[in-house]
């Protein structure tokens, strides 16, 4: 427990030397380096961009910055089979790329500020057997409100999801949980 009040502390500390730095830099710009933690469910909407049968998907979820602090988020990404492959479980798998132009993500901070993006590149590894998909992603920032108007920057995240329910119709329904770092570029002023 004095180990969470810890991290807690420190993060308090950086974000205060954060505000410091950027409400007294001159106009410009500040980079901040964060990691964090997300978790949530998916499901898959009618969009097939590329007409390959692979529905999109949407993903809600919640999370923690170790900079900005709680978060929501939504995203929607599709994806096409690029192949075969073995999944980290070591059972062999399918490989399932972005769509490029297909993903988009916006971030609520806790407070009411928005993030958001796109996702650049996305590569999953779906295992059928265990229903699990393994993922690595790079998004990049566009803009926001508040503290986030003209942000920039980039993210780096990996994590997995499992299907929990699948039709016939290749509907959809599952959860999944990631971890990411960022360097996030933000305006400065007088």
């Amino acid at each position: 427990m004095q180990v969470q009040h810890q991290g807690a502390a420190l993060s308090l500390v950086f974000f205060w030397v954060l505000v410091f730095a950027i409400g007294y830099a001159h106009a410009g710009q500040a980079t901040v380096f964060s990691t964090g933690t997300f978790s949530g469910s998916f499901v898959n909407t009618q969009s097939d961009t590329n007409g390959d049968g692979i529905k999109g998907s949407i993903f809600t979820g919640a999370g923690e910055d170790s900079v900005s602090g709680k978060f929501t988020t939504q995203s929607v990404t599709e994806h096409f089979a690029s192949g075969e492959t073995t999944c980290p479980n070591g059972n062999p798998g399918f490989v399932l790329t972005l769509v490029p132009g297909t993903g988009a993500f916006v971030n609520r901070i806790d407070g009411g500020e928005l993030m958001y993006g796109q996702y650049t590149a996305e590569t999953q590894c779906f295992d059928p057997f265990t229903m699990t998909l393994f993922y690595s992603y790079t998004i990049q920032f566009t803009g926001g409100t508040g503290r986030f108007v003209g942000a920039t920057g980039t993210s780096e995240g990996q994590g997995t999801a499992t299907i929990l329910f699948q039709d016939v119709a290749n509907n959809m329904f599952g959860a999944g949980s990631g971890q990411y770092t960022t360097t996030l570029i933000l305006l400065t002023a007088d």
